[in-house]
């Protein structure tokens, strides 16, 4: 790969009763300055109007494909089954209630095309309770952020709906974790490949409330749950040893302590 021009893309998006969003994420996606040559929309068995919904986009959009799930197989199969299909260079996820910069796809294959060594790209966020359309970039592109596995095992450094991967690479998310899988995903792509990178950019715009916000505090002890699952599925894969782990079970969970009573005060006042 030479310049980001013969590079293609695969946009993965994953439903699940979306509705009321999903024509959102399409909008952004089919609104790219250097448009995916596939959209993907791995649908996991909804029960609302979704499909539909999807078909009716697809009608008037050749490039979409959408695949239904029998049953519901949770974020990180319904992904995995959309990336298995693509057969561009680079696969972008985005979730069904977000959204994305006009340019994220093409800044995220410049940064490629610059650094062909590279497998994995994030970026940072804008966060947006209400739909909103970003027309400006705030942030600094010259400034890119590399994460070695130790930085990601103090926290999570870039959202699934900003990541960006080559398609080839022999990682996949975690069929057997439904909270927590991109997080163990960017850390064994670390491990393997020494880092991850981001772009320091307010490219992705996630259309979800703060940590605890609007009852969001109820999943906060499955998202803990799961980030521990995580780092015990470095430690069995031989990417981190047993003082890390126990060093990542006490900081994860001093941070589950911090958060809980922000989450909490904010589930209790929220409008």
């Amino acid at each position: 790969m030479n310049s980001a021009e013969n590079s293609s893309v695969a946009a993965v998006i994953p439903t699940f009763n979306s509705e009321k969003v999903v024509v959102r994420a399409l909008d952004s996606v089919v609104n790219q300055s250097v448009r995916p040559r596939e959209i993907i929309v791995v649908d996991d068995a909804s029960t609302d109007g979704t499909v539909e919904v999807v078909r009716k986009f697809a009608e008037q959009h050749t490039e979409v494909e959408l695949i239904v799930n029998e049953r519901n197989l949770g974020p990180g199969p319904t992904r995995n089954k959309g990336w298995s299909l693509a057969k561009s260079d680079f696969v972008a996820f985005l979730d069904a209630d977000d959204s994305w910069h006009p340019q994220k796809i093409e800044r995220q294959l410049k940064f490629f095309a610059e650094h062909p060594g590279e497998v994995a790209c994030g970026t940072t966020h804008l966060i947006a309770d209400r739909n909103c359309a970003q027309t400006t970039i705030k942030g600094d592109a010259s400034q890119i952020s590399r994460f070695s596995l130790n930085d990601l095992l103090r926290r999570n450094r870039f959202s699934t709906p900003s990541a960006m991967l080559r398609q080839d690479i022999t990682q996949r998310f975690d069929s057997n974790l439904r909270l927590a899988e991109d997080y163990l995903l960017w850390m064994s792509i670390a491990a393997e490949n020494g880092h991850v990178s981001r772009i320091n950019e307010q490219l992705t715009i996630l259309h979800k409330p703060e940590f605890g916000a609007k009852g969001l505090s109820g999943r906060m002890f499955a998202m803990f749950a799961g980030e521990l699952g995580a780092f015990g599925i470095l430690y069995r894969d031989k990417n981190i040893k047993a003082p890390v782990l126990i060093a990542c079970y006490l900081w994860s969970t001093i941070k589950f302590v911090r958060r809980l009573p922000l989450a909490v005060y904010r589930k209790t006042f929220a409008k």
